[in-house]
């Protein structure tokens, strides 16, 4: 129970793990793992980031042409690529109070295709190629950003690495 959360009372010690509410949906016609899989992938993400309470998070799977069009309308990017995230932050204002709900962080889009392309190009299996991928998405909505600096890229791939480091799946 090393580097968990835990609560000791009278030689009981329980392990709590942070809750991940997942959303998934394959759009592709391709075969690939499917909620379970992801849903372990998040859960260890989430309590190798010490994220405390449950969170929700879509992970979508599709083609080439739906991550090409994401790509450009929300990052001027005409091209496809292999992973976007959308983090979703609620604000919510009554009167003087100001209130930001993160429960719902965000939304992950996983092109299945290029993911299968660069598995075999790297000599991997795709569940590797996804859990790299997942736990790459899940970096960015929790507010990781590897193009801001050299010094955010070195410490995003270094978590990135010890949280696959952990997965079992």
């Amino acid at each position: 129970m090393k580097n968990c959360r835990k609560w000791q009372f009278l030689f009981l010690c329980v392990k709590i793990q942070p809750m991940v509410d997942l959303v998934f949906k394959n759009y592709t016609p391709l075969k690939a793992p499917g909620r379970v899989f992801f849903k372990k992938i998040l859960e260890t993400s989430a309590r190798e980031l010490k994220l405390k309470d449950k969170v929700e998070v879509s992970i979508s799977l599709v083609g080439e042409k739906r991550i090409q069009e994401l790509n450009e309308k929300y990052r001027n990017k005409n091209k496809s690529t292999n992973v976007l995230s959308f983090p979703m932050q609620e604000k919510l204002e009554i009167g003087n109070w100001k209130l930001e709900i993160d429960k719902d962080i965000g939304d992950i889009f996983v092109c299945l295709s290029i993911a299968k392309k660069e598995a075999k190009r790297e000599d991997i299996d795709i569940k590797e190629k996804l859990m790299q991928l997942a736990v790459h998405g899940f970096l960015h909505l929790s507010g990781y950003d590897h193009e801001r600096s050299e010094k955010d890229a070195k410490k995003m791939l270094e978590l990135e690495r010890s949280i696959l480091d952990k997965i079992k799946v």
